[in-house]
């Protein structure tokens, strides 16, 4: 049933919109007053005051969120792939215009345009030779 009334409400809000009306004020209401915190169990013992309520809500959220050593990641032995100097150097290294040239024309000229509005065959048919 409330599903149902979950569903009405969502439905006259798509109409309404989020506007200052009373429905969309009501159902602000509602929410705030389900999502409200009443009290805590403290040693046994229900608590209603907020300062109480508030230190062991940060108390809990404090441990379930502070960091533990069980998800620990341990890389010791562990050897990572690494770039040779030569390898390292290529990269690194100016390329030239015949480098460029050859790498426009290995691509694919009818294929969709770059962010620049212009594609393969247009740099191809521009290009000055």
């Amino acid at each position: 049933m409330e599903s149902l009334l979950c569903q009405k409400a969502r439905a006259n809000w798509f109409k309404s919109g989020d506007s200052c009306t009373k429905f969309f004020h009501s159902t602000l209401r509602w929410r705030r007053l389900k999502n409200e915190i009443k009290g805590v169990e403290v040693r046994g013992q229900w608590c209603e005051e907020p300062p109480t309520v508030r230190i062991e809500a940060k108390k809990m959220f404090e441990n379930r969120f502070k960091a533990s050593r069980d998800f620990e990641v341990v890389l010791e032995g562990v050897e990572f792939k690494a770039l040779t100097q030569k390898d390292n150097d290529s990269l690194v290294a100016e390329f030239s215009e015949k480098e460029v040239k050859e790498a426009v024309w290995q691509c694919d000229g009818s294929k969709s345009p770059g962010p620049d509005g212009f594609n393969f065959n247009f740099i191809k048919n521009s290009w000055e030779c």
